[in-house]
């Protein structure tokens, strides 16, 4: 018994340090360290952000929070945050190493929507017709804003709007390109295509349409092709093909090919205006002035970011604020323009000396005022407000009380209409916004109107418009559609085509009507230095035309001293005035 016991206890004993040595020495299952952070054993196949952000170096957690320590999906996913480039979260995940231009994005116009709300409230609370208080018109155009304006806001969340048409995300709304695709991480660039621009920029003044030759039609969705209606900007609008700007038509250009970062991302103050806010001039480009090129500037970090175009000798600035135009290069002898897109050279071409650009005669001419071959004019806007519907409020972003309709009245495209603009330049004119507003409230209805016009550059840029058109074309002059007659006194009349009174309007001067052909302006701006041509302005247009119809270019001898050149007309020393 005693050996038996004692053979056990060994045969125990044994058993138990053979254990041990293979609990202390044979491999165990390891728990992997992932790099840089442990999402990495789940997420590395999801691939980097851009070349600047690979996820090898950034991983996912210095991005979008949670726990980077965990490999439980659960507690790793805790306080994570899907979409950082939101401005509520830039601060926390972007500003380490873009501060500055997280501070200025959210300063910037398209952040805060100032110039659309600031109008509003100008027009309907102070300038409008029929409302029964300056108080009450701010209100409704503070609640207009926020049911119909607000959806273009760029922090918008892209989940409340259909897919096909989702605006917003932040940092996202610009800089994100291709295709979602599950299980990849959305990629950002620099070279951001002209299609992101137009999620927001195709209502309003339409640049972004116009820019491509598109013009927004009455609704009625023709033609009519392949068994459906074409040329659809989305489910309820559509357009007519017009000329497309020459920059897009001959060079393709797309919209960061000419704007600049500072212009677009915000320039550090809280600018009222987008015209206060924009950076670059046509002259920026076809008359730059350029300097040396240096390291360690933007204009160095934008190149490195954008490995399409070379690092040159010298670069354009922006004469506004001073910005680098990198894709604008001197190189020796040439000038070449870059496109961002995919680094197509193009050959410069220089604004000449020739009269029609050095003249004195047309000092004050914008760029635009020629070289604008139409602008959207979208004369007559509807809104009708009942108070007791309900509508999606943007700036909520909740169904609230008070619905808003808008229907359209007189779309046109022709001539555009000129004026003196905010830049104290003729430049192109059209409604901004001319509102006709009906408002259900309480059983009663109320009618208002607030007409407006303002200027800006259409981007629909052409070859010269003609002369005559200019100077003996009643839209040209601000006077409407028509017919102009140039009386034997020198003074002028006017037939137009339109009659407000009998299509229902409480006014009586055309709907398409700037000024009278006398000189007095009938139609708002909102701008201190914008207006319309006065009496003694529209004479002096027209009569030139007097000149034009034989005198048909530039070229020509009288317009070398023009005001000499009127002198002996006046004084019977010409041969016309014999």
């Amino acid at each position: 018994m005693h050996i038996s016991l004692l053979f056990r206890i060994l045969v125990v004993v044994s058993t138990l340090i053979i254990l041990l040595y293979m609990y202390q020495n044979i491999e165990k299952p390891q728990t992997v360290v992932s790099t840089p952070d442990q999402c990495m054993s789940c997420h590395s196949h999801y691939g980097s952000l851009d070349t600047s952000h690979p996820i090898e170096v950034f991983g996912c957690a210095k991005c979008h929070g949670g726990n980077k320590f965990s490999t439980d999906k659960n507690s790793a996913h805790e306080g994570i945050v899907n979409n950082p480039s939101r401005l509520e979260h830039t601060d926390r995940f972007c500003a380490e190493c873009h501060q500055d231009i997280s501070h200025r994005v959210k300063m910037s116009l398209m952040e805060s929507q100032n110039g659309i709300l600031d109008v509003l409230k100008e027009q309907w609370g102070h300038k409008s017709v029929g409302l029964k208080s300056v108080e009450y018109g701010e209100e409704l155009a503070e609640h207009h804003f926020d049911k119909a304006c607000a959806s273009c806001h760029i922090n918008q969340k892209e989940e409340i709007f259909n897919p096909k048409y989702a605006k917003g995300g932040g940092c996202a709304a610009c800089h994100r390109v291709g295709e979602k695709q599950p299980d990849k991480h959305p990629s950002f660039s620099t070279q951001i295509p002209s299609q992101n621009c137009l999620k927001c920029h195709n209502r309003s003044n339409r640049i972004g349409t116009s820019y491509f030759g598109k013009f927004e039609s009455e609704g009625y969705g023709t033609p009519y092709q392949q068994g459906d209606f074409s040329n659809k900007l989305d489910d309820t609008r559509f357009y007519y093909e017009l000329p497309a700007d020459v920059h897009h038509e001959k060079a393709g250009l797309d919209c960061i090919d000419c704007h600049t970062e500072k212009g677009v991302m915000g320039d550090g103050r809280v600018n009222k205006h987008m015209e206060d806010a924009v950076d670059i001039t046509c002259k920026d480009c076809h008359t730059p002035t350029f300097k040396e090129f240096l390291p360690k500037t933007l204009a160095e970090t934008l190149l490195d970011l954008n490995k399409n175009i070379p690092k040159p000798k010298e670069i354009a600035y922006s004469g506004k604020k001073n910005a680098p135009i990198y894709n604008l290069q001197k190189n020796d002898n040439n000038i070449s323009f870059y496109r961002k897109r995919d680094g197509q050279s193009f050959d410069m071409t220089q604004m000449s000396d020739n009269a029609y650009h050095a003249s004195a005669i047309h000092e004050r001419l914008d760029c635009s005022a020629c070289h604008a071959q139409w602008i959207a004019s979208c004369y007559g806007c509807h809104e009708v407000y009942f108070k007791d519907g309900k509508q999606y409020d943007w700036t909520q972003r909740k169904m609230t009380d008070g619905a808003w309709m808008e229907l359209r009245s007189f779309l046109r495209f022709e001539s555009p209409s000129l004026g003196v603009g905010y830049n104290k330049k003729i430049m192109p004119f059209a409604p901004g916004c001319q509102v006709i507003g009906t408002v259900f409230e309480d059983k009663k209805v109320e009618q208002f109107h607030a007409f407006a016009m303002a200027g800006w550059e259409p981007h629909t840029t052409g070859k010269s418009r003609t002369c005559i058109d200019c100077h003996f074309d009643p839209a040209s002059l601000g006077l409407g559609r028509g017919n102009l007659n140039l009386k034997k006194d020198g003074n002028i009349s006017f037939s137009p085509f339109y009659d407000s009174q009998k299509s229902g309007l409480p006014i009586d001067y055309p709907i398409d009507a700037f000024v009278s052909a006398q000189g007095k302006q009938f139609q708002t701006t909102s701008r201190e230095n914008a207006r319309s041509f006065n009496n003694q302005e529209i004479k002096s247009i027209v009569n030139a035309y007097k000149c034009i119809l034989c005198h048909r270019t530039y070229e020509d001898k009288i317009y070398q001293d023009f005001n000499q050149s009127k002198k002996l007309f006046g004084e019977g020393k010409t041969s016309c005035s014999k």
